[in-house]
């Protein structure tokens, strides 16, 4: 049953292209941003558990159709029913800071992702499309499953190679 409100399931398809960042101007540092915490409580498929901000919990399951293509199914939920979760999580958790530029989600990884930094642009449309923003190096990633954030959770530390230089 789908409810509206609060208590509602959100589903959706994502349809994302994403990219390793390779060298970032400093200045998209300071774009608007959230921080978000989350953690796996399953990897097959990834369940997890989502704080953003400190204060808003979701916990979400996706299901992979394609490369880049997942139907996502997330509902808030309440922080102690969260921090119950904890309990039971798989790997580390994963950190981030993401910044909004545009229609495009920087993602800045923290902890043991630090250097880390990817770029995403979710498609509303199969006509949707976006320009680079100017002196952003990337690599695209789309349908690399190392890349995916519950294989990232079982990462102690990133290649060097993935490094991001900030310039």
């Amino acid at each position: 049953m789908i409810r509206k409100g609060k208590d509602s399931v959100k589903l959706k398809i994502e349809n994302e292209k994403k990219f390793l960042v390779k060298a970032l101007p400093r200045s998209y540092l300071e774009y608007p941003s959230k921080e978000i915490t989350q953690w796996y409580i399953s990897i097959d498929p990834p369940i997890r558990v989502r704080v953003e901000n400190f204060d808003t919990y979701y916990l979400t399951i996706k299901i992979k159709q394609k490369p880049g293509v997942n139907r996502e199914y997330e509902q808030e939920i309440h922080r102690t029913f969260a921090n119950t979760l904890l309990r039971v999580r798989k790997f580390n958790k994963i950190r981030k800071t993401r910044h909004l530029i545009g229609i495009l989600e920087l993602d800045v990884f923290l902890a043991q992702l630090g250097g880390l930094v990817l770029l995403e642009f979710e498609k509303k449309s199969k006509d949707d499309a976006f320009e680079m923003p100017t002196g952003i190096m990337t690599e695209e990633v789309t349908g690399d499953p190392r890349f995916e954030n519950h294989n990232l959770a079982k990462l102690d530390a990133i290649p060097e190679e993935w490094r991001c230089k900030i310039v």
